[in-house]
């Protein structure tokens, strides 16, 4: 009589099968993770990518680069064109060129009063090319902001980008007579809008700037040498707040913070809250190692942290023949 095979497995061998699988599961995990980082990271290049070639079709459309409007509290106007008469920023003006027209045009032709509730539409629109998958999801949040906005009604909602146009190397300098016009603005004439000084987009190097008109040939350094727009700096732990006031106004508003950053500051990776009290004048991004930054000719290039601060200043700067403290900087030190 032949000995019945033994069937199942017992404790001991469980357990060893059970110990093999979680430690084949821990070595498995981090290659996941940085795998889904890794296409997170392609995508938000990729709206980069879609942001910058919006952007050169305004430029063949207008013959400039799209203006940064006339500061924090304006919205975008469907009335009121392209150039400095509008008073919308440069995310709102290249509404067109993205698939976008019907949320650029919301309002247009009606009544203020009408246009007024459309802008509160459009600024609560979330746009996924405006937010990077690494950060967060393309989502409205509560607004948060003391003031109104000079030209739409008061919202509840409004939806927020994680990129920003390249305002040059001087920081933001917003305050005296160098801010945008205030809520008389509405009753300018053409003429006062044309004739009315404001001494920041003289004195701006970089592509967005207050009622800029920035052509290509203003970019002397070679738009394949002078930054366009790239990911911002944010504080992680108020990725879903809509505050501090770099992040409280979203994509939809004039030159500021929300949607301008600079280059005099050396790009970061995301912080905790008031880790770096002037981080909102920073590029920077969620990824750990690099960011994305688009440039003039409509490249998009991933940089790491570690690239010398100045080389990254003078990419800011559309016209100072790359050089800074006596030395000249080439894009030698960037893997394009």
């Amino acid at each position: 009589m032949t000995a019945r095979s033994r069937a199942g497995f017992t404790l001991v061998e469980l357990l060893v099968v059970i110990s093999i699988i979680g430690i084949l599961m821990s070595m498995l995990m981090p290659a996941v993770q940085q795998a889904r980082e890794s296409a997170r990271r392609v995508q938000c290049k990729n709206n980069l990518n879609n942001i910058a070639k919006a952007t050169l079709l305004h430029v063949s459309n207008h013959k400039f680069y799209p203006t940064g409007g006339w500061g924090w509290g304006w919205a975008g106007d469907p009335d009121r064109g392209f150039t400095r008469k509008q008073p919308g920023g440069w995310m709102y003006n290249i509404l067109p060129y993205m698939e976008e027209a019907g949320l650029h045009d919301l309002g247009k032709g009606q009544a203020d009063a009408q246009k007024r509730a459309a802008g509160v539409i459009r600024v609560g629109t979330a746009i996924s090319l405006f937010n990077c998958p690494t950060r967060r999801r393309p989502e409205q949040t509560p607004y948060i902001h003391g003031s109104p906005y000079y030209n739409i009604n008061m919202p509840k909602l409004i939806a927020r980008t994680d990129y920003a146009g390249n305002g040059g190397d001087t920081g933001f300098r917003f305050n005296g007579n160098t801010k945008g016009p205030d809520v008389a603005a509405l009753k300018w004439t053409s003429k006062q809008i044309d004739d009315a000084s404001i001494p920041e987009n003289m004195n701006s190097s970089g592509i967005i700037s207050l009622r800029s008109e920035w052509t290509s040939a203003s970019v002397k350094d070679g738009e394949s040498k002078t930054y366009l727009a790239g990911e911002r700096y944010l504080y992680f732990s108020t990725y879903d707040t809509g505050s501090p006031a770099d992040d409280d106004q979203g994509w939809d508003v004039a030159y500021d913070w929300d949607n301008v950053r600079w280059t005099n500051q050396p790009p970061l990776f995301d912080q905790v809250l008031g880790t770096k009290n002037d981080g909102f004048e920073f590029f920077g991004s969620a990824h750990q190692q690099v960011f994305n930054m688009a440039f003039c000719d409509g490249s998009v290039t991933t940089i790491s942290y570690e690239m010398d601060p100045n080389l990254h200043r003078v990419l800011g700067h559309r016209r100072d023949a790359q050089t800074f403290g006596g030395k000249t900087y080439d894009m030698s030190d960037i893997a394009r």
